[in-house]
């Protein structure tokens, strides 16, 4: 099991001067809650020994008890990391976000625009700027929290059954 981060430590990544830092750090942290929740799920050990990749682990959390409906964004963020690791000059393009975004389940969605309007607010800003009118990489960010939260309620969920079984 990974030792439990900062709370602030995810958000500091997500401040990455680049933007291959930005994807392949959010994708690490979410990989990493992942791993947390499968390990709450099923045998450490033998999980180990099964040398699942990120897609394998994300398939095995969802037949473990993860809702179904997430999986299609989590899947979407493996490719687009993936489409940064092993292509020189990746960007976060308009055309990449709305396939990451499109990913998503009317649940998630709904998780992401709660957290633009969230943060708005935090910031006191209430310009009424719209998701879609942010930029690529901030719609990034901002689906990357989402996705990472997702994962927090499922290991949060996870760790009351273990203490109610």
């Amino acid at each position: 099991m990974t030792a439990p981060e900062p709370p602030d430590e995810f958000m500091k990544s997500l401040q990455a001067e680049d933007e291959l830092g930005l994807v392949v750090r959010a994708h690490i942290h979410i990989e990493s809650k992942l791993i947390e929740l499968l390990s709450l799920l099923a045998d450490t050990k033998a999980l180990e020994r099964m040398e699942l990749d990120y897609f394998q682990r994300v398939h095995l959390a969802v037949a473990l008890g993860l809702r179904e409906e997430h999986s299609k964004g989590l899947l979407a963020l493996g490719t687009l990391r993936n489409a940064f690791a092993h292509r020189l000059g990746s960007s976060l393009t308009e055309a990449r976000i709305r396939s990451l975004y499109e990913a998503l389940s009317a649940t998630d969605k709904t998780a992401v625009q709660g957290a633009y309007v969230r943060t708005e607010r935090s910031l006191n800003q209430h310009g009424g700027k719209k998701f879609q009118s942010l930029s690529p990489r901030d719609r990034f960010v901002l689906i990357a929290v989402a996705l990472q939260s997702i994962l927090l309620l499922a290991i949060r969920e996870a760790k009351h059954r273990g203490k109610s079984a």
